[in-house]
């Protein structure tokens, strides 16, 4: 140890060992009569993460490019859990250093801000309990954490997926949506957050890299389950170019399905030089197009019912070599899959559904908490069939897609007219499918008698988002 911290900076062990001794506890519990309720009151203004930073680890919160632990790259991140049906679970998205849109694009990703200052971190996940203080919030996982290569790949595409947008000029057109792990979310209080760019005079939102909070649920699963990281350097190396190594030059490590889990991409190997992930899902799905469903179901010797509302999705999954129900890659960056049939004449009959609406609580969310936003801005991947001169579905097409930021802002207005009829209690009223807009209002609901209690105690009939068929058609061409 040293003269000023408890613990020794020079070495990671001695950080992880220290930082352990949260484990179970509260910040209140281990720092006992050296608690400054007064000092600490002062700092949570700044967020419990400052408080955690300043008063345990004894170091300044700042905001610069370098990690928190310079001495062994080490970056520090405090996140909250939540109580959930499923156990806990990551109760927001891990958010990062802020992109600076005027520096960013000069970097490849080995040298950008990102990679520099979060290539290890120490994870502090606490309870987050609206009752406590924040000094007693209990720490239930301490770990260390570096991505693993597979994961790494996609982030490394995610990163490239945001720079390209800044370098074409596009920083104001970001979404979280573009992108797998590895997002960009609004920083900010307001729209009134507005940063220049480099190559456009339209000022863009201010943005974050951050970690959606699928991904985090593995990390909480794995250290629940006692799992240690087993990191092969040499992929590292590979990944970062910051070898001569070539992709024969060392061992793959291979993805197994885990926990239901199982990956598209086995081994790095499966790449092509220079190809994303998405370009290798969008690759697996081109050799069948033309294909039927029941050729697809043959082919891939599938034992399921033709009329089974599922088969699709299964159909999909194997095509992608996934034998089960959940896809490792989708699952941590909360992609949705859909699949849509269209008529032989290219029209599309249904519009898509999405969850039925929580009367008592839209009247208290703001938009960007709203259910509605948080699926809108999700990556979404279309598998299209369409009928032929036979009726026969056949497969014609597969896309990534998030909606851009001049339709999300038409569903801004769209859900924030519903929010007030609800809050009015007006359940008559709602945009309609004939109003044309992207979206509209209408029942989801098994029979007349299920019903929803609203915010004034009243029962409603259950009603649900749809984005109408017209719009999906239009995104599929």
């Amino acid at each position: 140890m040293t003269d000023i911290f408890p613990y020794n900076k020079n070495e990671k062990t001695s950080i992880f060992e220290y930082a352990s001794q949260l484990k179970d506890k509260s910040l209140r519990e281990v720092l006992g009569d050296k608690f400054d309720e007064t000092k600490a009151h002062r700092a949570g203004k700044g967020g419990f993460g400052n408080m955690v930073e300043e008063f345990y680890f004894h170091y300044a919160p700042n905001s610069d490019a370098q990690a928190d632990f310079p001495e062994v790259g080490i970056e520090l991140k405090t996140t909250p859990l939540k109580v959930s049906k499923n156990g806990l679970v990551s109760k927001e998205r891990l958010v990062f250093n802020i992109i600076n849109y005027m520096e960013e694009h000069k970097e490849v990703f080995k040298t950008s801000s990102f990679c520099k200052k979060n290539a290890e971190l120490l994870l502090l996940f606490y309870l987050h309990d609206n009752d406590k203080n924040a000094v007693d919030y209990i720490f239930k996982i301490v770990r260390l954490w570096r991505f693993p290569p597979m994961d790494l790949k996609i982030i490394i595409d995610d990163w490239n997926t945001i720079v390209t947008k800044i370098r074409e000029g596009k920083a104001h057109e970001l979404s979280e949506g573009d992108t797998i792990y590895l997002g960009a979310c609004t920083k900010g209080a307001s729209k009134a957050s507005l940063r220049a760019q480099p190559f456009s005079e339209e000022k863009a939102m201010q943005r974050a890299f951050s970690l959606k909070s699928k991904y985090l649920n593995f990390i909480i699963e794995q250290s629940f389950q006692g799992i240690e990281q087993q990191i092969d350097e040499s992929e590292y190396a590979y990944l970062l170019s910051e070898s001569e190594l070539s992709r024969e030059d060392y061992e793959y490590s291979k993805k197994v399905a885990t926990d239901g889990f199982e990956p598209i991409v086995k081994s790095i190997q499966d790449y092509k030089d220079g190809q994303t992930f998405e370009e290798l899902v969008i690759t697996k799905f081109d050799e069948f197009k033309g294909w039927s469903e029941i050729e697809l179901i043959n082919h891939f010797e599938i034992e399921i019912n033709p009329q089974a509302k599922n088969r699709y999705q299964v159909i999909c999954n194997r095509i992608m070599g996934v034998t089960g129900k959940k896809i490792e890659e989708f699952e941590k960056g909360d992609v949705v899959l859909k699949t849509v049939v269209l008529q032989n004449n290219g029209t599309l009959r249904e519009s898509m559904s999405f969850q039925q609406i929580k009367y008592k609580e839209i009247v208290l969310e703001s938009w960007e908490e709203s259910y509605f936003y948080q699926v809108l801005t999700k990556r979404f991947f279309f598998v299209v069939f369409q009928k032929d001169d036979r009726n026969v579905p056949r497969l014609v097409k597969v896309l990534f897609w998030t909606m851009p930021n001049h339709d999300l802002e038409v569903a801004e207005h769209f859900w924030q007219d519903t929010k007030q009829k609800i809050v009015d209690e007006d359940f008559n009223n709602f945009i309609k499918i004939s109003d044309n807009q992207i979206c509209h209002i209408r029942p989801k609901a098994q029979n007349a008698a299920d019903l929803m209690e609203t915010a004034l105690g009243r029962m409603e009939k259950k009603k649900a988002y749809w984005l109408n068929a017209g719009y999906i058609k239009r995104i599929l061409k």
